[in-house]
């Protein structure tokens, strides 16, 4: 029975997705907006809309410490462990606003975290920069969407849209109920895989804590997972790296940002959190400046070198958690083998790419 739930959540979830990027691309050819535009925003917010509700919820019972390994783990999953799978699936085209704009703003927003942290604690002041964080993004991104409609409108006038139907009342009405059917499907299908996941490992006698570790906090990425996979399978990469990029952003800007307001007190931040996992999701996200440019593509051995992180991210995580005497040995072999290596491979690729570009 577990396993058929197991089966039937990753059925629906895939369904979800479906039905949700379907109503978010008609969405696009209404409002004249780009996918790359809409993944930062509605596909982005409303993939993370689960996350910002438990992260309230976990406020308002004052236990608003989970939130934070929550935010950071779900960062670096949605770039090591999102982009990683969706590239090994196929190759996945960078465009120049991903590059020159939103890697930037993830990159600043995982600095300004880390900046507001470094005294040990997030208070409501550190929310409210945050927030005002936000609404600057906000105001940016509203700009852009009008520029980006502008420039779609013109376009449409030389090449008809390829929308199909009137945009009225019943378009609004058809396509805002399949988004929301799409929403909860995926919100029902990750939630049957991970209850299913977990209860399948504990019958196998896997501690509660690495179910937590691994499962659970994979799990907080599945509908961001779902949707990306899905836009890659129509060959929309636009929509899979935004909705990335944009719900890193969501998740500091609106997800903690206000869960530290509502939040009862001060927002306590490990020496585990500065010392490992705020600088591991700032290095993960300045790796994509290097990587996506000049080439301007994710290919499949960059995917492949991402999950390789992710995986030795994780296993990092469970030797800490169970006090494993291999863990000083993983330190040094991640600090002074694979990191020197690997910055050597992001560098040589960078330089084959410059010079291929200026051949």
């Amino acid at each position: 029975m577990t396993v058929a739930l197991f089966i039937l959540g990753l059925v629906i979830l895939i369904a979800g997705a479906e039905l949700f990027l379907n109503s978010v691309d008609k969405f696009g050819l209404a409002w004249s907006v780009s996918p790359v535009v809409m993944g930062l925003t509605v596909v982005a917010f409303a993939t993370g809309a689960p996350e910002l509700a438990i992260s309230l919820q976990a406020a308002a019972d004052g236990k608003p410490d989970l939130v934070l390994g929550n935010i950071l783990g779900s960062n670096i999953a949605n770039i090591l462990l999102i982009l990683g799978i969706a590239g090994l699936v196929k190759p996945l085209k960078i465009t120049n606003r991903i590059i020159k704009i939103d890697v930037p703003v993830v990159i600043g927003a995982s600095v300004l975290l880390f900046i507001l942290s470094l005294d040990g604690e997030l208070a409501p002041l550190d929310g409210i920069i945050i927030l005002a964080a936000l609404m600057i993004y906000s105001i940016f991104v509203y700009r852009q969407i009008r520029q980006d409609q502008k420039n779609n409108q013109k376009n449409n006038e030389e090449n008809p849209s390829k929308l199909d139907e009137p945009v009225n009342a019943w378009f609004y009405t058809k396509y805002i109920l399949i988004l929301l059917v799409g929403l909860v499907f995926i919100v029902l299908g990750s939630r049957w895989m991970v209850d299913s996941a977990v209860e399948i490992a504990g019958a196998l006698g896997i501690s509660e804590l690495i179910i937590g570790l691994t499962i659970v906090s994979i799990g907080t990425s599945l509908p961001e997972v779902a949707t990306s996979l899905s836009a890659v399978r129509h060959n929309d990469s636009d929509t899979a790296v935004a909705n990335v990029m944009g719900s890193n952003l969501y998740n500091i800007f609106l997800t903690l940002g206000l869960t530290i307001v509502v939040a009862p007190g001060a927002l306590s931040v490990s020496p585990d959190a500065l010392k490992l996992d705020m600088p591991f999701m700032i290095i993960v996200a300045l790796a994509c400046l290097p990587l996506f440019w000049p080439g301007k593509v994710l290919g499949r051995a960059e995917a492949a070198g991402f999950l390789f992180y992710y995986a030795a991210y994780l296993t990092y995580l469970v030797f800490i958690a169970i006090g494993h005497p291999f863990k000083e040995s993983v330190e040094w072999l991640m600090l002074w083998v694979i990191a020197p290596i690997t910055l050597l491979l992001v560098i040589t690729k960078f330089v084959l790419d410059y010079r291929r570009l200026r051949m």
